[in-house]
């Protein structure tokens, strides 16, 4: 007899703590994270790439705009200015063997539009173009 109380005591508290072992964690956020390859630079502030998205699924030359662009109309002085940010972006792009992203969609604008962080190779290629024109 007191063996069938232990056991229907140990089989209460199970189905009573059963429900704080199954619950689920919250779910984790999106983590938009890949694998990219250089396909071209567009102008100073876009980068076409191939993305690997896993599985075997490539995105093959995705044009993207890079988190610090800056305005659509340049002027003059600002397209000189582009072709510098073009040549630092072939220097920290063309020899880069790991390219990672993350990309962030930007809703304000319409159509929606993709922005991008870039490491080559470790190297922040954003902070580096901000650091490099201010």
């Amino acid at each position: 007899m007191r063996i069938l109380s232990t056991l229907a005591l140990t089989l209460a508290l199970t189905l009573a703590f059963l429900p704080l072992t199954l619950r689920a964690e919250d779910a984790p956020a999106p983590d938009y994270t890949y694998w990219a390859e250089l396909a071209n630079i567009v102008d100073g502030d876009r980068v076409s790439l191939d993305i690997d998205l896993g599985f075997g699924v490539w995105v093959r030359k995705q044009t993207l705009t890079l988190l610090d662009a800056g305005g659509a109309d340049k002027t003059p002085e600002e397209r000189k200015l582009d072709n510098a940010r073009i040549a630092k972006l072939r220097e920290l792009l063309s020899e880069a063997t790991d390219i990672v992203i993350r990309t962030t969609r930007d809703k304000t604008t319409t159509p929606p539009r993709y922005l991008v962080t870039i490491w080559a190779d470790g190297v922040n290629v954003n902070e580096a173009l901000a650091k490099a024109f201010p």
